[in-house]
């Protein structure tokens, strides 16, 4: 049997190289592109000598997955983004899962890094496809005990947010593309490990950057309204992802987004009171208690937001 899957596992990673290599190369991303441009604008800046693939820190194909480039990082200028345009600097954000682009909200220092092979990689991407068209997994740090441990490595976090050097944190599909399972939580900026499934990434500086969640990502519509309600814990870390989300796209003010962010940290800190005279459960009057502080929660980011997002 131990056979049998060893000789599938070996099939699998075979496959996945001569999957990766059926996707565009560099050139070809943004052939097509730069054609329209051409003819469209004669002697624009289309044609600046180093916006090519020789002066890109990389591209995104189709499917939103990162591809590094061997240029040197003396030479790099740019990248090309899945839609084949040429983009000034290295990326500083993610592709969410419909395919539009979420811009960084740190500093573009924070939004990448060059690994041990000396390609650059954007935090959001947790890795890369090199030039053979393999997948390599990499992170710009990790938490251990609490403490940012910053320099390129690879790895996942468990459910007690401890870090487990070289362990999976995503996997190939049908088609061979990487994709990134839900994380089993994150550290909170007070660096406290705050549990429960989320999406998202640490920039170098080891700041969480929670990524959008689509509407189905709970199974529910994503102001959380109708039945049935999830639990507890998803739901903050739901509302976490959204307040930071409409911060960075600039939908919240910072008076607002500093009261929501008070009110959730109030109700995790009684969550954990409840939980720790209760042997980390929660009673019915508790957790209903709590619940309806969330839905409170999530009326006033709504308000706040008019409706966008809910």
């Amino acid at each position: 049997m131990r056979k049998s899957l060893l000789v599938a596992g070996l099939a699998v990673a075979a496959l996945v190289p001569s999957l990766a290599f059926a996707q565009q190369t560099c050139e070809q991303q943004h052939g097509d592109q730069v054609a329209a441009a051409a003819a469209a604008v004669v002697g624009s800046e289309v044609s600046r000598p180093d916006r090519d693939c020789a002066h890109a820190y990389g591209y995104y194909d189709h499917n939103s997955q990162w591809h590094a480039m061997a240029t040197d990082r003396a030479d790099a200028r740019g990248y090309y983004d899945r839609d084949g345009a040429w983009v000034d600097g290295a990326p500083n954000g993610y592709y969410d899962g419909g395919g539009r682009w979420v811009a960084g909200r740190g500093e573009a220092s924070a939004s990448g890094y060059y690994d041990g092979q000396g390609r650059w990689t954007p935090a959001s991407a947790n890795g890369y496809y090199d030039d053979r068209g393999q997948w390599v997994a990499s992170s710009s740090g990790y938490y251990d005990s609490g403490h940012w441990v910053s320099g390129p490595t690879a790895g996942a976090y468990d459910a007690d947010g401890h870090w487990m050097r070289g362990a999976r944190s995503g996997h190939t599909d049908a088609n061979g593309v990487w994709v990134a399972d839900a994380q089993p939580g994150y550290y909170d900026g007070d660096h406290h490990w705050r549990a429960g499934p989320v999406r998202g990434y640490y920039d170098t500086q080891g700041v969480w950057i929670g990524a959008a969640v689509s509407a189905g990502g709970y199974g529910v519509d994503s102001g959380y309204q109708g039945a049935p309600r999830h639990d507890v814990d998803s739901r903050e870390a739901w509302l976490d992802q959204r307040i930071q989300s409409a911060i960075g796209d600039a939908k919240l003010s910072g008076f607002d987004a500093r009261a929501d962010r008070r009110e959730l940290d109030s109700i995790r800190h009684d969550e954990a009171s409840m939980r720790d005279n209760q042997n980390g459960q929660l009673s019915p009057q508790n957790e209903a208690g709590l619940q309806g502080r969330l839905d409170q929660l999530s009326a006033t980011l709504r308000q706040s937001l008019h409706g966008d997002g809910f």
